[in-house]
């Protein structure tokens, strides 16, 4: 993150942004290619899971700036719609290939969705195939807890997409709540009850532990922002 990137999309143009009409069906074809995006990154995450760096080096492969990509998605910056001079009424409508920002674009949204969409996939295929041997409780303790995690991990990147800093912070650390909750939840699933449980678990705690990089890095990012406009207030 950079200075001039936290005061993107905070006072930014979204009159601007929106004044365009789509159809229902544009949207889901908009909608669609977020999705991809999703799948993309896990497509990149699954070649380099066993790099320390996994987390940059996919940010690296999805076309995010390193230094920023928590703030800027360089895979699919939409440009500025094109606008006539004259007033409001007489501004030119956005072209067909005009692709709006919405939150799906944001790195944190995509990296973030992509681990927690493996994570509630990979359970819902585990959880059957296990049977009455995974105590029912755990198995709902751990699904609830990793939706409300991921809850505020989206209320989270919404809050810092609008430059609500302080917000952030309290909403990532209620995710982490969850996040270790559900971390704690499948510690006390016993291996010995099937096979894939041990595999699923490993895979788990790797996705798991990268939100939380992720979701820390977030933290950290927002702290320093907040401290410099004190600085800047006080000087």
């Amino acid at each position: 993150m950079n200075d001039n990137e936290f005061d993107g999309l905070s006072d930014n143009d979204w009159d601007e942004t929106w004044d365009f009409a789509w159809t229902e069906f544009d949207w889901e074809k908009h909608l669609q290619e977020q999705d991809k995006a999703t799948h993309r990154y896990l497509a990149h995450y699954e070649k380099v899971i066993e790099r320390s760096d996994r987390i940059d080096e996919v940010a690296h492969l999805m076309g995010w700036d390193q230094d920023d990509w928590t703030t800027d998605d360089g895979d699919s910056t939409a440009a500025e719609p094109e606008k006539t001079e004259g007033s409001e009424e007489n501004r030119a409508p956005a072209s067909p290939g005009f692709d709006p920002y919405t939150i799906q674009k944001h790195p944190v949204y995509v990296s973030t969705h992509a681990l927690f969409f493996w994570l509630h996939r990979a359970w819902d295929f585990l959880a059957p195939a296990c049977g009455a041997k995974v105590p029912v409780r755990a198995a709902l303790n751990f699904s609830s807890s990793l939706s409300r995690a991921e809850h505020y991990g989206l209320l989270a990147t919404h809050s810092l997409d609008m430059g609500d800093f302080s917000l952030v912070v309290c909403q990532v650390k209620r995710g982490m709540t969850e996040l270790n909750h559900a971390l704690r939840t499948l510690q006390m699933i016993e291996d010995s009850i099937h096979p894939a449980v041990a595999q699923f678990r490993h895979q788990a705690l790797i996705r798991l532990f990268d939100i939380r990089e992720i979701w820390l890095r977030v933290m950290r990012d927002c702290r320093e922002e907040l401290d410099r406009r004190v600085s800047e207030e006080e000087n």
